[in-house]
């Protein structure tokens, strides 16, 4: 059922001599039982006043003055004129403004005498005009205007005078300032915090290490830890993580480098709780190793690549299979194992597209001309790797090594898609 409580609207006609050109107004809602005394501290507070130390008063229409006890003995002991009619502010307002449309007069400050004019609207359920929680007190739920200062100051020691210098500019800072702060470059991720919350299984530890931190350069990285935290948090806890993993999940979705695509629909299977539906079979399969197998070679590049055991999820180099190299109690026999299936190594041309893909995202132009220079012919790894150490700095070192090895990461998992699997 529907309540009424009081509205009125209050316009700021003038005060400090100075008569509005264009009066400012609040509407209020009144709760039961307000009082003259809550109606005029909530105009006070909602006109932005802060020295509450000045008399108040309310004149209604028929000339009655309602003001603090005090003020209405002094009234009443007038040596001329007619002695007022006076009531309290102790009063509530609906047993004097009882009629829609009745306008009445609030006076704070009676030496810089800021003057309202007040008029009864009529009545209002709070729930729809303010909100599910009842006001205590006479709230605002309408208003216009520029509000004055109370005394007329235009800085913290305004003296008044007209010839005056302005006050010092505020600087605020960039962490502080919304504008600045979406030109600041974000710190990049700190994978050392993110793995530590991923091997506690920390909910709130990872949402720390993954908040406020340039994520793109480390997704494969960071999602893989994601992932883990989500499969062993509570079933309460998940929720938690939903907005992580859909922020990561748009975010492969967007960069697309190789294994990205599968990122993506890997995150976005979780957050739908269809992961055990895919169409790849899930294989604990460490990325990081099998990346290293991919990327790396052994004993002068005579062994290159490796295996891969479908159904373990083992990913062993290739010098792990020859005898002659780690010994006969070491060696793993892949020739009779059908499970087995070879890792071919990453080809050159990877690496080198992996950095020209980087230099092109170099804001300094002079380091990125001598980063291209350096990666033209042969040599180029080790050109590239002595210019970006030299001249770079350390974010831009940083932010490289965690997109090659993110980079790796996304081939491993595209090189498991090929076989039908994928990490779990």
């Amino acid at each position: 059922m529907a309540r009424r409580w009081q509205t009125i609207s209050v316009h700021l006609l003038s005060g400090r001599g100075e008569t509005l050109t264009h009066p400012l107004g609040r509407v209020f809602i009144l709760p039961p039982r307000t009082t003259f005394a809550a109606l005029g501290r909530a105009i006070d507070i909602a006109f932005a006043r802060w020295d509450f130390s000045h008399l108040r008063e309310f004149t209604l229409d028929d000339g009655t003055r309602i003001v603090d006890d005090e003020s209405a003995a002094e009234m009443r002991n007038s040596m001329s004129g007619p002695i007022p009619k006076t009531a309290s502010l102790r009063e509530v307002v609906k047993k004097r403004v009882a009629t829609t449309g009745t306008q009445f007069a609030y006076t704070f400050d009676f030496g810089d005498d800021w003057f309202h004019l007040c008029t009864f609207e009529g009545y209002a359920d709070p729930a729809e005009v303010y909100g599910p929680d009842d006001p205590s007190e006479p709230a605002p739920i309408w208003g216009w205007g520029t509000i004055p200062d109370q005394y007329g100051r235009r800085w913290n020691d305004d003296s008044g005078a007209d010839d005056e210098d302005g006050p010092p500019p505020i600087d605020v800072p960039p962490a502080l300032d919304r504008y600045a702060r979406y030109r600041m470059t974000p710190a990049l991720v700190d994978l050392g915090q993110v793995r530590t919350a991923s091997a506690a299984g920390d909910v709130d530890a990872l949402i720390d290490a993954v908040s406020g931190v340039d994520l793109v350069p480390a997704l494969q990285q960071v999602a893989v830890a994601a992932l883990s935290v989500h499969r062993s948090a509570p079933a309460a806890r998940r929720d938690d993580l939903f907005g992580i993993i859909a922020s990561l999940h748009y975010r492969a979705q967007d960069r697309g480098w190789d294994g990205d695509d599968l990122l993506s629909e890997e995150l976005l299977a979780t957050l739908q709780g269809r992961a055990e539906g895919s169409a790849l079979r899930a294989v604990p399969v460490d990325l990081d190793e099998l990346a290293v197998i991919m990327t790396d070679s052994i004993g002068g590049g005579e062994h290159e690549g490796g295996y891969l055991n479908t159904r373990t999820g083992q990913a062993i180099g290739s010098v792990l299979t020859d005898a002659a190299y780690v010994g006969a109690d070491v060696v793993v026999d892949v020739e009779d194992d059908p499970d087995w299936v070879v890792v071919a190594p990453a080809g050159s041309r990877d690496g080198w597209q992996d950095m020209a893909d980087f230099i092109e995202t170099v804001a300094d132009l002079d380091l990125r001309r001598r980063l291209e220079i350096a990666i033209e012919g042969t040599g180029a790894v080790r050109r590239f790797k002595d210019v970006l150490h030299q001249d770079a700095d350390e974010r831009t070192r940083q932010r490289w090594y965690l997109e090659r090895e993110d980079r790796n990461l996304g081939r491993a998992r595209a090189l498991l898609a090929t076989h039908g699997l994928r990490p779990g």
